[in-house]
């Protein structure tokens, strides 16, 4: 018999957890931390472990972590676990994947192709810390078997690269774990793609985000408040920043992406190469890109040049002084850490796009603000949501049409509950604490 029990995200955005588990096997999907609580740094101490679990930054789940070095919290460790597992990451986000900093070295994790090339260019330029536990990659439709539960990964649509969708199947369920996902990004084939087959494979049911039910109508699809500022998509996003190259008399323009979002950096570039501006780009941004678009040249800063990562890149750099003598001939691609060399540029105009901080949760983000004020710089929002609208969330969970339809990955389940159940969909609302075996409800439900 099938359990599963859900760990965590339920009411929160990110940091969602659930376990599948049989007598043999236990599969656990995406291993992310809440929103406020996300962190690059490498962990510490056993003793820094125990106090993440114990002030709920991470769930108390038995037989998976290293427990040798807590003093009082008392919880199974795992060389006490006697089931095959292994974790599957649906993404590279924080909120996903944050929390593989904290498992031991004989756990493995499952990554796409393109996210475990990611993840390694990012620890590469210290924007990732490195793990113990044994990280491996998987194809598109490879079944990664685990004990008598199987795990098929189907590419997906979100603002990260190598996106996945999971089709588990145990002896006696057929779930779906949706990840995050949108139909107005790049790819929404891919998307509809994995829900038709999932609605030809005939799925028990089907856990899908929620984001969007997270606001009130007045607000936007994203996890700020922006009613008064622009929705874009990926593309026109790229319409409207080509629009703005055409200003030939602007002086500085500034962008702040996400470094995750690979497309929508080489977008920029392609934009950018498109005008009579010359993109520049801090070192650990290039680097990154030129990991998924090898033998482009790229022009970085050349007061981020010195990290030796760089050493067999085709560069040209260029330094801040000299891009104070004609700002008007640049794009400046600039992160948080890098916000004080904007001070001298008075009346540039700075597009935020989904970069670090993410939003006003953060306390950097009214630091940021309070910075680009003084130094007299424009600020604009300029990103473009990963995440599904609610007609497009309510769209796909009615192509897949699985038993039941779970909703998570939002701060509202309420709302989408009601949304899924007025369109005829069987849906419910699950708890944390309990194990859920999905046939037998389905079974009394029909």
């Amino acid at each position: 018999m099938t359990n599963t029990r859900f760990w965590s995200g339920l009411e929160t955005i990110g940091g969602n957890i659930v376990e599948v588990s049989t007598e043999k096997a236990r599969v656990i999907c995406d291993f992310g931390l809440a929103v406020a609580d996300n962190t690059k740094d490498p962990l510490k101490s056993g003793s820094e472990l125990e106090k993440a679990i114990a002030k709920g930054t991470l769930p108390p789940v038995p037989g998976l972590y290293d427990t040798n070095g807590f003093e009082s919290l008392l919880l199974e460790g795992a060389e006490e676990n006697t089931k095959e597992t292994a974790l599957f990451i649906s993404h590279l986000h924080l909120d996903h994947m944050g929390g593989l900093r904290f498992l031991p070295k004989d756990t493995t994790v499952y990554l796409s192709e393109d996210s475990y090339k990611l993840f390694h260019l990012l620890i590469a330029v210290e924007e990732d810390v490195s793990v113990a536990c044994t990280v491996k990659s998987f194809k598109e439709r490879e079944v990664v078997t685990v004990g008598d539960v199987s795990v098929e990964a189907h590419l997906s649509d979100h603002d990260a690269r190598g996106t996945c969708a999971f089709f588990i199947q145990s002896p006696d369920v057929k779930l779906i774990h949706s990840g995050d996902f949108r139909l107005d990004g790049r790819h929404p084939e891919r998307v509809m793609n994995w829900a038709m087959k999932a609605n030809a494979w005939q799925p028990d049911v089907l856990l899908i985000e929620g984001t969007s039910f997270s606001f009130d109508e007045s607000e936007l699809n994203t996890h700020e408040k922006l009613s008064d500022k622009p929705v874009y998509t990926e593309e026109s996003l790229r319409v409207e920043l080509s629009r703005m190259l055409e200003n030939e008399k602007a002086g500085l323009l500034a962008i702040n992406p996400y470094i995750r979002n690979v497309e929508r950096l080489l977008d920029i570039e392609d934009c950018v190469a498109a005008s009579k501006r010359t993109m520049v780009w801090e070192a650990p941004y290039a680097y990154v890109l030129s990991g998924f678009y090898p033998g482009r040249k790229w022009t970085i800063l050349a007061e981020t040049a010195s990290d030796p990562v760089m050493a067999n890149l085709e560069t040209e750099s260029i330094s801040i002084e000299a891009i104070h003598q004609q700002p008007e001939a640049f794009v400046l691609q600039n992160s948080f850490k890098n916000l004080e060399l904007l001070g001298t540029f008075s009346g540039a105009l700075y597009l935020h796009s989904n970069g670090e901080p993410l939003g006003d949760y953060d306390p950097r983000y009214q630091l940021m603000l309070d910075f680009l004020e003084e130094a007299q710089i424009t600020f604009q929002s300029f990103g473009a949501s990963g995440h599904a609208t609610r007609e497009a969330l309510v769209e796909i969970a009615q192509v897949v049409d699985a038993e039941l339809t779970i909703p998570w990955h939002t701060f509202s389940p309420q709302h989408f509950y009601d949304a899924l159940t007025a369109e005829g969909l069987s849906s419910f609302l699950p708890e944390y604490g309990q194990d859920y075996r999905f046939q037998q409800m389905i079974r009394q439900m029909n």
